[in-house]
């Protein structure tokens, strides 16, 4: 699969439909380096992946119309976020205390990141025995650049473990999930138009 964001990763193959009810993704934000160091004279701003623009981004994550989407967002994209899915119901924002983070033009640390949780109305039913069970502040350390606690998914599992899901901008397999991503070997490929295909094997 190309290493890069583009029309080609846009494209049906197989014919099989699938629906997922779960939608995971931690997109591409489109924004660069900060704090750059004079003893890192050969640091780029630019990140270490390819990057993508809201409208796209949206178009992407509202493509699979599932009726319950988990997105995972900073700062500076939160209100943008909350604005592209204003179609779906906002039922929480989690906080991932990273214990550790980046500090731009070198003042505070910025240690944490949103997982925000939307969904269609009706509200798709918790499973019985996770009522109560969480709580909206995520607290695991970071570990590399822009990976996203192990955790999270497992939150998910555990609040719907019958419900079909699929983790979009995926970066690796996951057992239970599907994936789809330019640095996977994804299960589906996203359609030019709203239909969503199972790949071929």
């Amino acid at each position: 699969m190309d290493k890069c964001w583009n029309g080609n990763l846009i494209s049906i193959v197989g014919d099989e439909m699938k629906k997922y009810q779960i939608i995971y993704a931690d997109p591409p934000w489109r924004q660069s380096k900060g704090g750059l160091r004079k003893a890192r004279p050969n640091q780029l701003r630019g990140l270490d992946y390819p990057t993508l623009s809201l409208p796209d981004i949206k178009e992407i994550l509202l493509k699979l119309d599932a009726p319950i989407l988990f997105v995972w967002t900073i700062d500076k994209f939160l209100h943008e976020t909350e604005e592209m899915l204003s179609s779906y119901n906002l039922h929480a924002r989690f906080v991932w205390d990273k214990e550790n983070g980046v500090a731009p033009a070198f003042t505070v640390r910025y240690a944490h990141e949103y997982l925000l949780w939307f969904y269609k109305s009706p509200m798709v039913k918790i499973s019985p025995e996770m009522r109560g069970k969480y709580t909206t502040v995520l607290r695991e350390k970071s570990t590399k650049h822009s990976r996203k606690p192990d955790f999270a998914r497992k939150m998910i599992e555990s609040l719907y473990p019958n419900l079909e899901r699929i983790e979009l901008f995926a970066r690796e397999k996951t057992p239970g999930w599907d994936v789809w991503g330019n640095e996977v070997d994804s299960d589906i490929e996203l359609a030019n138009s709203t239909e969503i295909v199972k790949k071929e094997e």
